[in-house]
């Protein structure tokens, strides 16, 4: 992201200063910082004042150049992929090695290392450390320690006669609810449930799909935002609470969440949306602490993409948790990877059960209840539908 145009104003409160910024930039403006200052006689404390320092701007995606492909390459490949192919189904073939020989017509020169041996494993090899991945069909970006526990259980399991499909359905069940007569309350886990994660993850979209299928089922639901940061955010919920024609709070501070739940029934389910944050945005992070603590959720859920990096999942993840309790995980954006390892490895790292998927944008369409049978048959159909392991 690129900083096209920055402002910066004084404003009394968050409230104003979300007005004033909306006004000169525009739906697509962004608070990229609140400082509080005070002004005044030193000596004479309760003449102080308290102003907002409020640097407001317009970010773009960057224009970055295509990568160039290289056609003597990309033939290379084309070719190795074809040989793998035909021979996929009969790797012990002694034959394998020199049928790939002759077929491809590329050179490798090893440079030795300086004690005349070559510097390290020949080029493909598996890692002394890292399980084999082509015994079992296990997704590729599966992290190595989970990798080797599943490998371990699955191999376990066809020792004593359970077929891979089977084996993974059963594993799968622990990772998610089972749906009941009531699947929505259930997933969601309470009436009071705050939604949290990080910025892009689609959270807001996901609670719309969630609000949608609330009104379908005759459900009373209210919803709440605390995400004044970003200047389209309040429009974007708000939009979607006047087509569902339900109730929208627009939450300024913590201190004023218990008066507006009072305005509700008690059997009424009330979302609470939050600011998006990075794992490294302290000052995010002890908004959303505020927040949980006044409005006391029964339930709370963070959303992360299935596009994003193990690394940066897991650490979004532990700094969430830092701060306040996390009950379950709602995996967003599944129609945009082909690579399903979150699947697995976030309920077995952190003890967590999956409430929802979503796979697409589309509201209240692409939304899925988190099922053991939904999650086996994704994962089988990935499998099926790639000619080779995950």
């Amino acid at each position: 992201m690129q900083l096209v145009k920055e402002i910066e104003f004084q404003a009394t409160t968050e409230q104003e200063a979300y007005q004033r910024a909306r006004e000169r930039l525009g739906p697509d403006g962004v608070i990229l910082s609140i400082q509080t200052v005070f002004t005044g006689f030193r000596f004479l404390p309760f003449l102080k004042k308290k102003k907002l320092v409020v640097r407001a701007g317009i970010l773009e995606e960057e224009n970055r150049p295509r990568p160039t492909i290289d056609p003597d390459l990309e033939r290379k490949q084309l070719e190795v992929l074809k040989v793998l192919l035909e021979h996929k189904t009969d790797r012990k073939k002694a034959a394998f090695p020199e049928i790939l020989s002759e077929k491809i017509c590329d050179r490798v020169e090893v440079s030795p290392s300086p004690t005349g041996s070559p510097s390290g494993p020949p080029a493909g090899s598996p890692k002394p450390d890292s399980p084999e991945r082509l015994r079992l069909p296990l997704p590729e970006d599966l992290p190595d320690a989970c990798a080797r526990s599943l490998s371990e259980e699955a191999e376990r399991a066809l020792q004593e006669g359970l077929p891979f499909d089977a084996w993974l359905r059963r594993k799968v069940e622990g990772f998610c609810e089972k749906p009941g007569d009531d699947p929505l309350s259930v997933h969601l886990g309470g009436k009071r449930v705050m939604i949290l994660g990080p910025t892009g993850v689609g959270k807001t979209t996901t609670i719309a799909k969630i609000a949608a299928l609330a009104v379908q089922q005759g459900k009373q639901i209210a919803l709440f935002t605390s995400d004044n940061y970003r200047v389209s955010a309040v429009d974007q919920i708000r939009t979607f609470a006047r087509v569902l024609n339900i109730p929208f709070e627009v939450v300024n501070g913590g201190a004023e969440i218990p008066s507006l739940i009072e305005r509700y029934p008690k059997e009424t389910l009330i979302i609470m949306d939050t600011v998006g944050f990075g794992f490294r945005e302290t000052d995010r992070l002890e908004r959303i602490r505020e927040i949980h603590a006044y409005f006391c959720p029964e339930v709370t859920h963070v959303a992360v993409s299935a596009t994003g990096k193990p690394r940066d999942i897991k650490a979004s993840i532990e700094s969430t948790r830092s701060v306040v309790p996390i009950h379950k995980v709602i995996l967003t954006k599944i129609d945009e990877t082909c690579s399903y390892g979150s699947l697995l490895w976030i309920p077995m790292t952190f003890g967590l059960p999956f409430s929802f998927f979503t796979t697409g944008q589309n509201v209240p369409r692409d939304i899925q209840f988190a099922t053991a049978s939904w999650m086996a048959q994704t994962l089988l159909d990935a499998r099926s539908a790639s000619d080779v392991p995950w």
